[in-house]
């Protein structure tokens, strides 16, 4: 009985706490400059005549577009990446004279997704630095069977989020004669 008294007591001086008003006090300097503080300083600062805070809830915000609309534009504003493809080079393509050249290309990411992720190309089984960009050119792929592989990191923490399917590509060279 005690203890439950003891708990309700607590209880309403909390509540009786928070619902006392906080004193604001202002002063204004030699330089025209106004300071609020809840505590008085000195004998400068003199209680505050402000208005009564008032809280306004906030209400949802009513779409006037179907939820298909919606869900495309969630998909596009969240900075998540739906569809990560490999664009090039194509599975089982012969590239030809070239110059030992390789151009590589992911599926396009949004400003939003860039802010969040880099892409990040393997070929034959080494790691290329990631870059900003899609699309990015390689140079010294020398004649001969190749791999490729996308993946999408994670600008922060540099985890995978995605990878492309391996596709192996054939570079030639025209001969000289």
């Amino acid at each position: 009985m005690c203890k439950t008294l003891m708990l309700l007591f607590l209880g309403w001086c909390t509540v009786a706490q928070a619902q006392e008003e906080k004193k604001i006090y202002k002063y204004t300097d030699k330089n025209g400059v106004t300071h609020y503080t809840e505590t008085k300083p000195s004998e400068d600062y003199e209680e505050a005549d402000l208005p009564q805070l008032s809280v306004v809830p906030s209400a949802p915000v009513r779409s006037t577009t179907n939820n298909t609309d919606n869900e495309v534009e969630a998909e596009k504003d969240s900075g998540e990446v739906q569809k990560f493809e490999l664009l090039q080079p194509v599975k089982e393509q012969n590239l030809w004279g070239t110059g030992g050249r390789l151009t590589a290309k992911v599926s396009p990411l949004t400003d939003a997704q860039k802010v969040k992720y880099r892409v990040q190309f393997i070929i034959d089984g080494k790691k290329q630095e990631p870059a900003d960009e899609t699309t990015q050119v390689f140079e010294n792929i020398y004649r001969g069977e190749h791999t490729v592989q996308g993946l999408l990191v994670n600008r922060f923490n540099q985890k995978v989020l995605r990878k492309t399917e391996k596709v192996t590509f054939y570079m030639h060279q025209n001969s000289k004669k």
